[in-house]
């Protein structure tokens, strides 16, 4: 299913993907990414994901410092020239990518076809532990993505996921995570904690996970 969506988003990026009106945008991910989260001025991030390069370049023009990364050569191309002056790579976020181990405050993926579906599958699982291998240590893995919280799991299209089926998913990464929903779309954040450096398989409850609409920030945030 996962190769059958890259050939249909390869179509989908020459014509640049996604149509954003990019204020809409701005002010949505500076309440529920960058308030939510806390994250400052100057912070280090990496979109997994990115399509046309959109969102990379509303995070730099929001003072982050952004680096977009997408699978689609197609998606990468059109993100290079319409939106230029940012680093864009070509990579499959499952496998490794052509960045450092750790170097990024914050890997963020906003609609990664993968976490449409089964958030229990081992491709799934892998892909996560993939990108947290590039968030710092203490740092932050969010996942944006579309859900009616119904559960409903059609043998075709996409999968309406719970947010017990993100706590579930994210309590096998790490002890501390927050799994939030705000107007169709689930907001998870899981950090990156000692234990996940080390491998080792988190103590808490999925049940223990935060679900709020607001949280407080964890340090400073962007104005």
């Amino acid at each position: 299913m996962y190769n059958e969506e890259s050939t249909h988003y390869e179509s989908f990026f020459a014509d640049g993907g996604w149509k954003y009106s990019f204020w809409r945008e701005w002010w949505w991910h500076r309440r529920h990414f960058v308030r939510r989260f806390g994250i400052p001025r100057g912070a280090r991030v990496l979109e997994a994901a990115c399509g046309s390069g959109f969102h990379t370049h509303l995070f730099n023009r929001m003072g982050l410092n952004c680096v977009g990364v997408d699978r689609s050569d197609t998606g990468i191309r059109w993100a290079r020239e319409y939106y230029p002056g940012h680093k864009y790579y070509c990579a499959d976020v499952r496998k490794p990518l052509p960045v450092p181990p750790e170097s990024f405050d914050v890997v963020v993926t906003r609609g990664c076809g993968l976490y449409h579906y089964d958030l229990a599958d081992p491709n799934v699982h892998e892909t996560t532990r993939c990108l947290m291998r590039y968030v710092r240590p203490g740092g932050l893995f969010v996942l944006i993505i579309v859900t009616n919280l119904s559960g409903r799991k059609p043998s075709t299209g996409i999968w309406q996921n719970t947010l017990d089926d993100y706590r579930n998913h994210f309590a096998a990464f790490t002890s501390r995570y927050t799994v939030d929903w705000h107007g169709g779309v689930a907001i998870c954040g899981a950090w990156k904690t000692e234990s996940t450096v080390r491998g080792e398989s988190p103590s808490r409850r999925p049940e223990d996970a935060a679900v709020t609409e607001e949280r407080e920030p964890v340090c400073a945030a962007a104005g």
